[in-house]
C-alpha cells in the first residue's frame, strides 16, 4: 500500500502540470476556437521570470507566483491582440503554422539569451523538506508536516514542493470553473462561445472579453511554468518537450472541453506513474511469464517512453472525439 500510495501521489504531480498546461490550451481552443501551439512557449517564458525573480531580485516565492501570473496575464493580451486576432477565422492549419513558428522564436531567444544549459531554480526552504504520511500506531517526526493516513503502514515522505504543485493544481481548476460557471463575466464568455455576433450587436464588447480569456490562459501556463521548473528543469528545449503530451492530453479529453483535459490529465499522470512502478518489478514479471528479464526490463523501458501515445490510441480508438468530445469540434 506504501508503493501505490507514492505513485498516486507521483501520477497526481505528472498530471498537475500537464492539466494546467492542457487547462490553458482548451480554454483557448473552447472560447477562441484557436489552436495555441504557443502555449508550451509561454510556460518556459513563466519558468525563466520566476528564476530571475528568485535569483537576481531574491523574492518571496509566493510574490514570484502572482508577478509571473500578472506578467503572463499581460503577455497573453498583447499576444491575442498583436497576432492571434487575425487568425481567428484562418484555417486550424494556419494557426498551428504561426504559433508553432513563434514558439521556435521564443525557444531560440531563450537559448540565445541564458544558453542551451539548464538553469538552477531555486526553491524556498519550506519546499525542501518532506511531508510525512503516516499509518496507524506511527508517531511523525517532531515538528514535521505530517498527515495521518490509516491504511499505510509507518511512514510515507513525499516532497512538500510537489504536494503544493497539485494543490495549488486543485485550487487553478476550481477557481476557472467557478469564474467561468458563477460570474457575469463567464456568463457572458460562453454566450460568445455560441454566438458572438449576437452579443455584438446586443452592445456587448465581446472582443475584449476573449482578450481576457487569452490572457488568463497564458496566466495558468505562467502558473504551471513556476512549479514546474524545479520539476522538469528549466531550459530552452522543455516548452516544446511538453507541447506535445500536453496537446495529447487535450486531445484525449476531447477538444475544447476542460472537464476532459482534467481527467486526461490524472489518465496520462497515472499512466506514466504506473509504467515506472512495473519496470521496478521486472525481474518478477518476468518470473511469471517466463520470459527472459532482459527483454521484459527492454519493453517495459520502451512502455515508458510511449505509455502516453498509447493511452491516446487506446482513448480514440474507442472514442474518435476524445473522452468528452463534441460532434463536430475540430472534425
Amino acid at each position: 500500500m506504501n508503493v501505490i500510495f507514492t505513485q498516486l501521489l507521483a501520477g497526481l504531480q505528472v498530471g498537475a502540470i500537464y492539466a494546467l498546461i492542457a487547462l490553458g490550451l482548451t480554454l483557448i481552443f473552447g472560447t477562441l476556437g484557436v489552436v495555441n501551439f504557443a502555449h508550451g512557449a509561454l510556460y518556459i517564458i513563466g519558468s525563466y521570470i520566476a528564476v530571475l525573480l528568485l535569483t537576481g531580485l531574491g523574492l518571496n516565492f509566493w510574490l514570484v507566483l502572482i508577478l509571473t501570473a500578472l506578467l503572463l496575464f499581460g503577455i497573453g493580451i498583447v499576444l491575442e491582440r498583436g497576432l492571434m486576432r487575425f487568425f481567428y477565422n484562418r484555417p486550424h492549419t494556419d494557426q498551428i503554422l504561426v504559433t508553432f513558428g513563434l514558439a521556435i522564436v521564443v525557444q531560440e531567444a531563450l537559448r540565445w539569451r541564458f544558453g542551451a544549459n539548464p538553469l538552477q531554480y531555486p526553491i524556498p526552504s519550506w519546499a525542501g523538506r518532506p511531508t510525512f504520511f503516516y499509518g496507524a500506531g506511527a508517531t511523525p517526526p517532531e515538528g514535521s508536516l505530517a498527515i495521518p493516513m490509516p491504511f499505510l503502514t509507518g511512514f510515507v515522505p513525499y516532497p512538500t514542493f510537489r504536494l503544493t504543485l497539485i494543490l495549488v493544481a486543485v485550487l487553478t481548476v476550481l477557481a476557472l470553473f467557478a469564474l467561468l460557471r458563477f460570474t457575469k463575466f463567464g456568463l457572458t464568455v460562453r454566450a460568445g462561445m455560441r454566438d458572438p455576433e449576437m452579443l455584438r450587436f446586443l452592445g456587448v464588447n465581446i472582443t475584449q472579453k476573449f482578450s481576457i480569456v487569452f490572457g488568463i490562459g497564458a496566466l495558468i501556463a505562467g502558473v504551471a511554468g513556476v512549479f514546474g521548473g524545479p520539476i522538469v528543469t528549466v531550459s530552452p528545449d522543455v516548452g516544446m518537450a511538453l507541447l506535445v503530451p500536453s496537446f495529447l492530453v487535450v486531445v484525449i479529453g476531447g477538444m475544447g472541453s476542460m472537464i476532459g483535459a482534467l481527467v486526461a490529465a490524472v489518465l496520462i499522470g497515472m499512466a506514466s506513474s504506473f509504467s515506472v512502478l512495473a519496470q521496478n518489478y521486472t525481474s518478477d514479471i518476468a518470473a511469471l511469464i517466463g520470459a527472459d528479464s532482459g527483454i521484459v526490463q527492454t519493453l517495459f523501458a520502451a512502455l515508458q517512453q510511449i505509455v502516453i501515445y498509447l493511452v491516446a490510441v487506446i482513448v480514440l480508438l474507442v472514442r474518435p472525439r476524445g473522452l468528452f468530445g463534441k460532434k463536430g469540434v475540430f472534425e
